[in-house]
């Protein structure tokens, strides 16, 4: 397929009351686990709900979320600034557009009066009076400089007849999370990050996974599995439209649901994608830059029966597109699993990433189950114009959120030799199928790569890595509109237009 990677890791942070926790760590290099995860089952709460039957065959209320910032106490103003009024209402937005909620309340969120508190915080006012939502997010602050979470979300109540959630909780770690200043790209790994933690509150998390309703409103019985992998016998999530999902993305026909991860704490294992088949997406473990929200964790949500998501807004997703059962189960150990470009064997040597617009270096990690990828880095994006300052050929190559450029690599010198690096060129793709024709430039030249393979550069030594080009241009070198533009725009021409006080690539930041 194409060029890999990944990397990232998680932490807990332990919260009384809260059904799970999870928990989004800063380090790039390793994995961290504190503390002990509380189970404690959520709380379930009598609720009206309207019928699990949309009033037609394709049409759901959207969800309404509610957030609550009354406990955002620590921190700088900026911080908290950030938080409340760019970072939140963003991924709010997001999710609002995304999903359509099967079980809606038709009544007033409401706790009983002798409640003096929820999720470990005084109950709000509005939960006591009765809100309209249908989701209710309570947000605080903690301060921690001994260990490197950042973020935190765990469930607290769902509803007493479909088991939906209802009130959860996200904590930020104020030690750890740092307001953008402007910065796009720390804009986005926030973004991301609390994107995760979202998907965790609404349900993809092993402690809601037995709860899963099918279509008639009854828990779900047998789409928890057991399957081996590299002859370990591994959970398996089986759900619809999840699984087809995966069978056709694969190619594998097979393909018994989705492996969920089996390395980290209590916290990691069970609620996360495994990260050797999904490299990349947003819903591993571990925030790293250019995440994907692929169609597959929306489908986990609408596997659960309690909402319908609208697909557009996932993002293109190629980690192991129509590579067969041979991507999934091939070894690491043994390295078969090196005959999928995905992978990589050569400790720290220069690749791109998967999404085509990072490099990175060849490493494993204790999540990757041996396997080595190209494991992005900021200083080496196309997207960080500060990544200048580590290009063989600056004044050749173009760094820009604008998506002109895309990862390539090679060993490609005007020196006597050189090693392996990455390289932010400009391309354009012509012809159609088997006559897909990718062009690269390199400044005011250009190469035409008509073939997957090494290719040698008039007066340059070493050589310019090819994708095929026909993979390449309908994967990674392909247009598209981040997360649908957030619900905050329109997608023109693989562009979002953005609604009056919204900016950036995907309509995520402030004016």
């Amino acid at each position: 397929m194409l060029v890999p990677r990944v990397l990232g890791s998680f932490l807990i942070l332990s919260t009384i009351l809260l059904i799970s926790v999870s928990s989004e760590v800063l380090s790039n290099t390793s994995f961290t686990t504190l503390g002990k995860i509380n189970k404690t089952i959520p709380l379930r709460l009598p609720v009206n709900e309207a019928s699990l039957k949309a009033p037609s065959s394709a049409t759901y209320q959207k969800i309404r979320i509610q957030p609550d910032y009354d406990n955002l106490i620590q921190g700088t103003t900026q911080l908290k600034t950030y938080i409340k009024k760019e970072l939140l209402p963003a991924v709010i937005d997001y999710f609002q557009a995304a999903l359509g909620v099967k079980q809606p309340l038709t009544t007033n969120l409401k706790l009983p009066s002798t409640l003096t508190t929820v999720c470990g915080l005084k109950t709000p006012k509005n939960l006591q009076n009765g809100i309209q939502t249908d989701f209710y997010l309570l947000i605080s602050s903690a301060s921690d400089s001994t260990s490197n979470w950042v973020a935190s979300a765990g469930l607290c109540y769902t509803s007493a007849t479909s088991s939906r959630p209802l009130i959860a909780h996200m904590v930020f770690n104020i030690q750890n999370t740092k307001p953008p200043g402007g910065d796009p790209l720390l804009h986005e790994k926030n973004l991301h990050l609390t994107i995760h933690e979202m998907f965790h509150a609404l349900g993809f998390i092993s402690t809601s996974f037995p709860n899963f309703i099918d279509g008639n409103g009854n828990t779900r019985i047998g789409h928890l599995k057991n399957a081996t992998l590299d002859g370990k016998v591994r959970m398996v999530l089986d759900v619809e439209p999840l699984t087809t999902k995966l069978r056709a993305h694969f190619g594998c026909s097979t393909l018994p649901g989705a492996f969920l991860e089996n390395d980290g704490d209590s916290g990691t294992i069970g609620s996360h994608f495994e990260k050797r088949h999904f490299l990349h997406e947003v819903m591993t473990s571990g925030v790293i830059p250019g995440l994907r929200i692929s169609q597959f964790s929306l489908a986990v949500l609408e596997g659960s029966g309690w909402y319908k998501p609208d697909y557009s807004y996932a993002d293109p997703f190629h980690v192991g597109l129509g590579e067969g059962c041979g991507f999934l189960y091939s070894s690491c150990k043994q390295k078969t699993i090196l005959s999928f470009d995905d992978f990589c064997e050569k400790d720290e040597v220069r690749g791109c990433s998967p999404v085509g617009n990072t490099g990175g270096t060849c490493e494993s990690d204790s999540r990757s189950d041996s396997c080595k990828y190209y494991k992005p880095v900021v200083q080496f994006s196309c997207e960080n114009p500060a990544a200048v300052s580590y290009a063989r050929f600056p004044s050749k190559e173009v760094f820009s959120r604008k998506g002109e450029s895309r990862c390539f690599s090679g060993d490609l010198t005007t020196k006597t030799a050189d090693t392996q690096t990455t390289f932010c060129f400009k391309y354009s793709c012509t012809g159609t199928g088997t006559s897909t024709r990718l062009l690269v430039y390199i400044g005011k030249i250009s190469v035409t790569c008509k073939a997957a393979g090494p290719l040698s550069v008039n007066g340059y030594n070493g050589k310019l890595n090819c994708p095929d080009p026909l993979n390449f241009c309908n994967t990674v070198g392909k247009s598209y509109c981040p997360r649908n533009c957030m619900g905050r725009g329109r997608c023109v021409s693989n562009t979002c237009v953005c609604k009056s006080g919204y900016k950036g690539i995907d309509c995520s930041m402030n004016q």
